[in-house]
C-alpha cells in the first residue's frame, strides 16, 4: 500500500482490524468486510482473530515485560488452552528466528529484535490477514533485510494475506503480488500488479510524490536518455539481466568502471576545511547504576564547517547519543566536545542552541505549542522574553507562513501538532529548526515516513541551507540518501568510529559494510551485478551517476562523459 504522506494509509489499516470505527473517533461511512465479517458490525476482539496489525513502533503495542509473556498475551485473551499457547509461542518464535530469546526482557532487545517480537505476537494468534505499517522504519539496513526475508518466506507459504505499507520497495518487490496506491485526498489512485503499476502508471505515481523502486527509476531514466533497455524489470537480478543485454550499455559502463573512481556519489560543494565541531576521546555512559553499558567509547571526530555529513551504523551504535552531545541536548564530559574550539561545557546552553539545532528522531519530543503555526512562532521568538505568535513581527509571521507553505503544512496551521500525520510531524520539526537560521543542524532520521516529494523538498532545503553557509549532519539508515547527498560519512559500530571519509570509498569495502551492519544502495547492487566491485568503485550508486556515466547511446566512442 503506497501513497503520499497524509494520504490515509495508516487510517485504512486501522479499518481492517476494527480500531476504526469502534475505538478511534471520526466520521465513518461505507463498508469494510474482512473474512466475511462486516467490520462496523463486528466486535474488535472477534476481528482481532482475523486481522493482526504490526505497528511502525513495536513498543507502542507491547503490553508485558518479557518476550514469552508478550507472545502469550494474545492467545491468552482469545481463551486458548495452555497447551495451545505453549505451541503458539514456540512456533511464532521459530518463525521469526528468536527461539533462543524466550525469557529475555523486552527492554534488553535491539530495535530489530523488538520488531520481530511484535510480529511473533501477532503470528501467535494465527490471523488470516497480517497488516504491517512501515515495519522497517526504525531498523538498521541489515535488520531490515532480515525482517523482509522473513516476510518473504511467510508470503511464499500463502498462509496469510499480507498487507504492508512500506517505502523501501526494492526490498519487498520480489514477493508482492499487487500494489494499491492512494492519492493525496485519500482516494484510490490505482490498484494492480507491480510491473503495470510502476511502469505504466509510473508518471502518475511520481506526480503524486509516491516512491518508485530504484530499479524502475533507473530503467526509466536510461530510456529517456535513449538507451533501449528491454522489459519491465523490478528486482535487482532482473534489472542486471536487462541492462546486460542492452546494446552498447555494458561496454560503456565497463569502460567507466575501469577509468573512473568517484570518491563520493554526492554533488555537494567542497567544504571550507575549518572545524566547526570537534570531539576528542569522547566516551559516554547513560546513568543507570552498576552495569550500565558505555554507549560511546573514545570517539574522536571533526565536523568541518559547510560539510554534509551522514552518520550511519546499526541500531544502538551510538549515533543519536553522539548527535545529542554535540548539540547540547546531553551534557558531554568536560574537555571532550568543542564548538569553534570552545569547550561546550563552558558555554551557556542558550549559546549552543542558537548555533546548533537538533531535530529529534521522534518529532513529538520537541513540540511545545498547541498549533502547527505556534511551533514556528516559538522558534522565531526563542531569543526574546515574550514568546508566541502575538510577539511576532509582520515579517516573522510572513516567514512562518512561507515555511509552512514550502512543506505543504499551511492548511494545517491551526491544527494541533500532535494530531497530524507522522510525516507531517517530521516536516514541522525540521522547519522549526531551519527557521532559526543556526550554523549547524543535526537531523535524526528526518525522512522517515516521508513520500518522495517531501523527501526531495527536505533535502533541497538542506542543500540550500548548506549553500548559505550551514553545516548539515544527518543520522540515517537510508543508504540511498547517503549516496545521493552526503560528501562525508561517519560509521559507528558499538560506540566506536570504524570509518570516516567519502561514502563511495566506504561502499567499495564490502567487509567494512558487513561489519557495520549496513548494505550497499540498491543501485550499487545493480552496478556490482553488472561490473563486479569495479561498478561500486566507479561510484555507480545513484540514478544520476548511472545516467551520467552511460551518456548518450548515439555517441559510443570517446569514453564515458563523467
Amino acid at each position: 500500500m503506497l501513497g503520499p504522506s497524509g494520504s490515509g494509509k495508516s487510517t485504512l489499516t486501522l479499518c481492517l482490524d476494527g480500531l476504526i470505527p469502534h475505538l478511534v473517533e471520526g466520521d465513518y461511512s461505507g463498508q469494510v468486510v474482512v473474512a466475511g465479517l462486516v467490520v462496523a458490525d463486528s466486535p474488535v476482539h472477534v476481528l482481532a482473530q482475523q486481522t493482526g496489525l504490526v505497528f511502525q513502533d513495536p513498543e507502542a503495542q507491547f503490553c508485558t515485560l518479557t518476550v514469552e509473556d508478550e507472545i502469550a498475551f494474545g492467545p491468552e485473551n482469545l481463551g486458548r488452552s495452555p497447551e495451545e499457547i505453549e505451541a503458539a509461542i514456540d512456533r511464532s518464535l521459530e518463525l521469526v528466528g528468536l527461539a533462543g530469546l524466550r525469557s529475555r526482557r523486552l527492554t534488553q532487545l535491539s530495535g530489530g529484535e523488538k520488531q520481530r517480537v511484535a510480529l511473533a505476537a501477532v503470528l501467535a494468534m494465527d490471523p488470516g490477514v497480517l497488516v504491517l505499517d512501515e515495519p522497517s522504519a526504525n531498523l538498521d539496513p541489515q535488520a531490515t533485510s532480515e525482517l523482509f526475508g522473513l516476510l518473504g518466506r511467510l508470503a511464499a507459504e500463502r498462509r496469510h494475506t499480507i498487507v504492508i505499507i512500506e517505502h523501501k520497495l526494492d526490498d519487498v518487490i520480489d514477493w508482492i503480488d499487487d500494489v494499491l496506491v492512494l492519492d493525496s485526498e485519500g482516494g484510490l489512485l490505482c490498484c494492480g500488479g507491480p510491473e503495470g503499476t510502476f511502469y505504466d502508471r509510473g508518471p502518475d505515481l511520481a506526480a503524486s510524490g509516491v516512491w518508485l523502486p530504484q530499479t524502475a527509476e533507473l530503467v526509466g531514466a536510461l530510456r529517456r536518455r535513449g538507451w533501449d533497455v528491454p522489459g519491465r524489470p523490478l528486482s535487482v537480478a532482473d534489472t542486471v539481466a536487462a541492462l546486460s543485454v542492452t546494446p552498447g550499455l555494458p561496454e560503456r559502463l565497463r569502460l567507466a568502471g575501469a577509468s573512473v573512481r568517484c570518491a563520493a556519489a554526492g554533488t555537494a560543494a567542497p567544504t571550507s576545511g575549518e572545524p566547526l565541531l570537534r570531539a576528542e576521546n569522547l566516551s559516554y555512559t547513560y546513568e543507570g547504576g552498576q552495569g550500565a553499558a558505555e554507549v560511546l567509547s573514545q570517539v574522536s571526530v571533526t565536523v568541518e564547517r559547510g560539510t554534509f555529513l551522514a552518520i550511519a551504523g546499526a541500531n544502538g551504535a551510538g549515533k543519536t547519543t553522539l548527535a545529542a552531545l554535540f548539540s547540547g541536548v546531553l551534557e558531554p564530559p568536560r574537555g571532550t566536545v568543542f564548538l569553534d574550539g570552545r569547550d561546550e561545557t563552558e558555554m551557556p546552553l542558550r549559546a549552543i542552541s542558537e548555533r546548533v539545532g537538533h531535530v529529534f528522531q521522534n518529532p513529538e519530543h520537541q513540540f511545545v505549542s498547541d498549533t502547527v503555526f505556534g511551533e514556528l512562532a516559538f522558534s522565531l521568538t526563542a531569543k526574546v522574553g515574550r514568546r508566541g505568535r502575538d510577539s511576532l513581527t509582520p515579517a516573522q509571521r510572513q516567514l512562518a507562513e512561507t515555511w509552512l507553505e514550502r512543506l505543504g503544512l499551511l492548511s494545517l496551521a491551526e491544527a494541533n501538532p500532535f494530531s497530524i500525520s507522522q510525516g507531517q510531524k517530521r516536516r514541522l520539526s525540521v522547519a522549526a529548526m531551519l527557521i532559526r537560521g543556526q550554523d549547524c543542524l543535526f537531523l535524526d532520521e528526518p525522512t522517515l515516513g516521508q513520500d518522495e516529494r517531501q523527501v526531495e523538498r527536505l533535502m533541497a532545503m538542506m542543500e540550500q541551507f548548506r549553500a548559505d553557509g550551514g553545516t548539515v549532519v544527518m543520522i540515517t539508515h537510508d543508504m540511498r540518501l547517503v549516496a545521493e547527498h552526503a560528501d562525508e560519512l561517519l560509521v559507528l559500530s558499538r560506540g566506536r568510529p570504524i570509518y570516516a571519509g567519502p561514502p563511495g570509498d566506504f561502499f567499495s569495502r564490502p567487509q567494512l559494510v558487513e561489519q557495520a551492519r549496513l548494505v550497499l544502495p540498491v543501485l550499487g547492487l545493480v552496478a556490482k551485478g553488472l561490473l563486479g566491485d569495479a561498478g561500486v568503485q566507479a561510484g555507480l550508486l545513484t540514478v544520476r551517476a548511472f545516467v551520467e556515466v552511460a551518456g548518450d547511446p548515439s555517441v559510443l566512442e570517446g569514453g564515458p562523459r563523467v
